[in-house]
């Protein structure tokens, strides 16, 4: 029974996903009204999660902030759902690069790097689409659902253009065996399962664990780090802008705290991109 409504989920989710944005965003501002205005999803944790990053800010300037935020959201899930069957067209459309050239750079020099970024804006459509845009091969680090079916649906479509999907502990191997320059891209703002394996820093006024995992990958193999700034222009346009974190990983202390520095600017200059409802901070030192 459990598999019928998986497949039954599965058909229905890319039914959606064939209509245009213009229907889409219609559902969106519908979706808006259910999540926050009638189920109050997740509003306590975002709350709490706006008040303890910007205590400076009044109630109403975090008023503000949260009803951006539930708008982005809802405009995410829906744009994630869209990008199963997306085509290349409204990916090149809908994705831009302000200096794709330090990606055309390294493919030139046949060097790799790791471009890091965080659950910001539509991360899934710059995986995605990347490929499309770069002669890199994009390795997309990434964990396999629980439900097998839902896996390989978000599987196909993420590795659709290109992508080769890797799961974590699978990286290093991948990463031997690219037969040209790679991306690695990792998405480092997740909320770590070990404190032994964290890093502490101050991210949003508060004390953070972050993964590590960007910063050991780049020592270990000597691979420069990039950072993906991500944003929203007008609705559902996106342009990303690469900066460097180092470009010799080896002579480089604190590349994790760096790169997570750099994301808290990219929220605090746009917070509704950001994923407030994420317990984030739910691991204490």
């Amino acid at each position: 029974m459990k598999y019928f409504f998986t497949k039954l989920g599965i058909v229905f989710i890319k039914l959606i996903a064939l209509l245009p944005f213009s229907v889409l965003y219609l559902i969106s501002n519908i979706l808006y009204i259910l999540l926050y205005k009638v189920a109050s999803y997740r509003l306590k944790v975002v709350r709490e999660n706006l008040k303890n990053s910007f205590p400076k800010k009044t109630d109403d300037e975090r008023l503000v902030i949260e009803k951006k935020y539930y708008r982005y959201l809802c405009d995410l899930i829906i744009e994630s759902l869209k990008a199963i069957q997306i085509s290349k067209k409204s990916i090149l459309k809908r994705l831009k690069y302000e200096n794709i050239e330090v990606f055309e750079k390294l493919y030139k020099d046949g060097k790799s790097a790791i471009v890091v970024m965080g659950h910001y804006a539509n991360w899934e459509l710059m995986c995605k689409g990347t490929p499309l845009l770069a002669e890199n091969e994009i390795l997309g680090a990434y964990k396999p659902l629980t439900n097998k079916q839902f896996d390989k649906m978000m599987f196909e479509s993420r590795s659709e253009f290109g992508t080769n999907m890797i799961p974590m502990e699978k990286i290093p191997r991948a990463m031997a065996e690219s037969k040209r320059p790679f991306l690695l891209v990792l998405i480092a703002d997740q909320s770590p399962s070990h404190k032994e394996s964290s890093i502490w820093v101050n991210f949003l006024n508060q004390e953070t664990a972050v993964l590590p995992g960007a910063e050991k990958l780049a020592k270990k193999y000597n691979l420069p780090v990039i950072f993906s700034s991500i944003t929203c222009y007008k609705r559902g346009y996106y342009s990303c802008l690469l900066e460097y974190i180092t470009e010799d990983p080896k002579l480089t202390s604190n590349i994790t705290e760096r790169h997570t520095l750099k994301l808290e600017s990219n929220i605090k200059a746009k917070p509704e991109f950001w994923v407030w409802s994420h317990r984030r901070w739910k691991m204490k030192r």
